[in-house]
């Protein structure tokens, strides 16, 4: 029998298990510094954050967690490997001044930390560390949350696998534009928001121009890694902070590509 009171138009049935480029409403399940897959003399590194979105209910089914314990079951909604940027941080020269890598990773992880609302406490807990890998670890601990939610706008740079005419994302974070930054937990007087940067397509998708179409794997015209089953998010799909008592070991200041008011 059909009854229309059965229908559920949230059901999530037909929904792709990885998320597109544009604003959604996510919670960060895991962040971590990556390295590109060549290794040049400046080591260059990406913060990567994998976001989950909204609970899509029991008819969606969702990227594995582990593809080696199944008994962990699924995510419950979208997934996503969301880099800091189109390019990775890495230490450079700037009208004669060296701008350092791991000082503008600094910035980047303490902007997101204050935009999800977690750098006061953060403070409290006096977090520092010696290296970078172990700040962002220490930063991780208050990002990774299962309550804490937030808007995340995602751009992506388009590529195409052989025998599709759809495309596939490399996703990243927009630059941010003056107070505008690509994720937000805090909100304003009204519940909006506070400083995020909306999702444009014109100004976030990078479009392919090369005619030629990339090896497809196993998943839905996404090229599929060998490995751990959240390694093809990266391929499907810097920052200023004002004031604050987290402590780091830096060296020269650099020019943060994001900037708090």
């Amino acid at each position: 029998m059909f009854n229309s009171k059965k229908f559920n138009p949230n059901a999530g049935s037909n929904y792709p298990k990885i998320m597109s480029p544009g604003t959604h409403y996510c919670r960060v399940i895991d962040l971590k510094l990556d390295r590109p897959p060549y290794s040049p003399e400046k080591e260059p590194y990406f913060v990567v954050l994998t976001l989950e979105g909204v609970d899509l209910g029991d008819d969606f089914q969702g990227i594995a967690i582990d593809k080696n314990d199944p008994s962990r079951g699924n995510y419950r909604g979208q997934i996503a490997n969301v880099r800091s940027g189109r390019y990775p941080f890495t230490t450079y020269t700037y009208e004669g001044r060296t701008i350092q890598r791991d000082d503008q990773i600094f910035r980047w992880v303490n902007n997101l930390a204050k935009q999800l609302g977690v750098l006061d406490k953060m403070n409290a807990d006096n977090v520092e560390a010696t290296t970078i890998e172990e700040y962002v670890d220490a930063v991780r601990n208050y990002v990774v949350n299962p309550e804490l939610w937030a808007h995340h706008t995602i751009g992506g740079q388009e590529y195409f696998t052989e025998g599709y005419d759809k495309p596939n994302y490399r996703m990243f974070y927009p630059k941010p534009e003056g107070k505008l930054l690509p994720f937000a937990a805090v909100e304003d007087e009204n519940g909006q928001p506070l400083n995020l940067l909306t999702f444009d397509r014109a100004k976030h998708i990078v479009v392919k121009t090369e005619d030629v179409a990339e090896t497809v794997g196993s998943f839905s015209g996404q090229q599929m890694p060998q490995g751990n089953p959240m390694d093809m998010l990266n391929v499907s799909s810097s920052n200023g902070i004002t004031t604050t008592q987290v402590q780091f070991q830096t060296t020269t200041p650099g020019i943060a590509d994001l900037r708090l008011p």
